[in-house]
């Protein structure tokens, strides 16, 4: 086997906002020290994107290169026959035919939970994690606060931090290196369900900013105005939102950069591992998140929209210093599609013709638009703005996200800045009728007017998830 080729760790955290990282230093007070480092060791973006902000869809985004639009997948839990994927072009099969040992540690949220997707082995979260709080005698303690896995109050971990899923998943990854086979390189995928909701990091990570000043949500006008597209009264109603107190709200946000703090801790170990083993030099690391989490932003919690707090996600890559590998220092739009593309340019192996995405060593990777969808909206981003369509009542935003990080400011009807709406939104159109998006219709953009109903939405909350859990079944 080729020992030359590097050494590969994907490192993906589910539902991690893209502003919170601490080397920002925004208004998100996160300490994030190890993260920090690997950004000055590589190479960080702050424009990167989840082309669909939603979990499922984004893991099979990082396995092929290719977006959900192209996939056909832009929900979750899809039920009955897999999406038309050949297992040979996802990336752990390809890197495992080029002589890579492949591992899976952690959430993989695959269909069905125990496929492999072209891994030697997948070591998962929760079925394998919560088997091992049984053996340790806590079973019950995943979720055993009562709090489902979309709820967004705060809580806390019932059990020491030791076993707690995010230091549960890096030990496992840390055993691995150990149990590798030594004369292949290697391909560790490392997914976390932190800071994914539930809000419940383990103590000390529960107290850890109850000194620091929380930001309060952004609420803008369009949020509390008739211009407010439908999608975001649906959710607050569904997630009954509104029943929150500001000091709650406040109180999440300090669970949630806790939890963060608990994966940047956690990394620590896993990366001072690999220098214990002499395995740094001749690793690529990458960081990134699935999508992002609103926080309480204009009303509402998790993703699913592609407002700022919710599409943009971290992306650090780190080329092992054995590569001689460097990535241009230039800013502009990119997304988790291009992630697979270029781990595999950093390998030296090529990628599959059907990839959405573009390596990011090439320069040419940067002048371009970005587009993508969910169930009810599409967006398309440049490197100055970023165009919104919701199909239920047909509301365009416009947002000029570096003046404008939070969406604040819908631009939509402000004079001139035409051109850039009549570019993004003939861009969308022309990716969404690429792959026969139903959001199409005759070159046009569908618009459906359904009325809410909000004592249905009240009634049927999707977040309304209750614990313990025990032996690995749902979520």
């Amino acid at each position: 086997m080729n020992k030359a080729k590097p050494n590969i760790i994907f490192i993906c955290a589910d539902q991690w906002r893209g502003d919170c990282l601490g080397f920002y230093k925004n208004q998100h007070p996160v300490m994030t020290p190890h993260l920090n480092q690997l950004a000055r060791e590589g190479r960080n973006y702050p424009s990167a994107y989840a082309d669909c902000p939603i979990c499922m869809p984004q893991r099979l985004t990082m396995l092929t290169g290719r977006t959900g639009s192209s996939l056909g997948v832009i929900s979750n839990f899809m039920s009955g026959p897999r999406p038309d994927i050949d297992e040979h072009t996802t990336i752990s099969a390809i890197l495992g035919a080029a002589g890579y040992h492949t591992q899976a540690v952690g959430k993989m949220h695959f269909y069905p939970d125990r496929a492999r997707w072209g891994f030697d082995n997948v070591v998962l979260h929760p079925n394998d994690y919560v088997n091992f709080l049984e053996e340790n005698g806590y079973g019950g303690a995943y979720r055993g606060h009562g709090l489902g896995g979309n709820e967004v109050y705060p809580g806390v971990f019932p059990a020491p931090e030791k076993y707690y899923h995010t230091n549960w998943i890096v030990e496992e990854s840390i055993r691995f290196l150990d149990r590798r086979d030594p004369d292949r390189p290697f391909f560790l995928s490392v997914v976390f369900e932190a800071p994914h909701s539930p809000f419940d990091p383990p103590a000390p990570y529960d107290r850890f900013y109850d000194n620091f000043s929380i930001p309060e949500p952004a609420v803008s006008e369009w949020s509390r105005s008739g211009d407010c597209p439908c999608e975001f009264i649906s959710r607050t109603l569904s997630g009954n939102y509104d029943d929150l107190s500001p000091e709650a709200i406040l109180e999440a946000r300090r669970k949630y950069y806790g939890q963060i703090t608990n994966i940047d801790y956690q990394l620590g170990r896993l990366f001072g591992a690999l220098k214990t083993r002499g395995l740094d030099d001749n690793t690529t690391i990458v960081f990134t998140s699935d999508h992002g989490e609103l926080l309480g932003d204009h009303g509402v919690f998790a993703k699913y929209c592609f407002l700022e707090g919710a599409a943009r996600v971290p992306l650090i890559i780190r080329p092992a210093v054995s590569t001689g590998l460097k990535l241009p220092d230039l800013n502009g739009p990119v997304m988790t599609a291009d992630i697979v593309p270029t781990l595999l340019e950093t390998a030296g192996i090529a990628c599959p013709e059907q990839a959405d995405g573009r390596s990011l060593l090439n320069e040419d990777s940067w002048d371009r638009i970005i587009c993508g969808e969910t169930a009810g909206s599409a967006f398309a981003v440049d490197s100055e703005y970023k165009y919104i369509y919701y199909v239920n009542g047909g509301v365009e935003q416009l947002f000029k996200p570096e003046n404008d990080p939070d969406d604040m400011h819908n631009l939509i009807n402000q004079p001139g800045i035409v051109d850039a709406h009549i570019r993004l939104k003939t861009a969308l159109i022309s990716y969404l009728g690429k792959y026969g998006s139903d959001k199409i219709d005759n070159g046009s953009p569908v618009r459906k007017d359904e009325a809410i109903n909000e004592e249905w939405f009240r009634k049927n909350n999707p977040a309304a998830c209750r614990g313990p859990m025990r032996f690995g079944s749902g979520y």
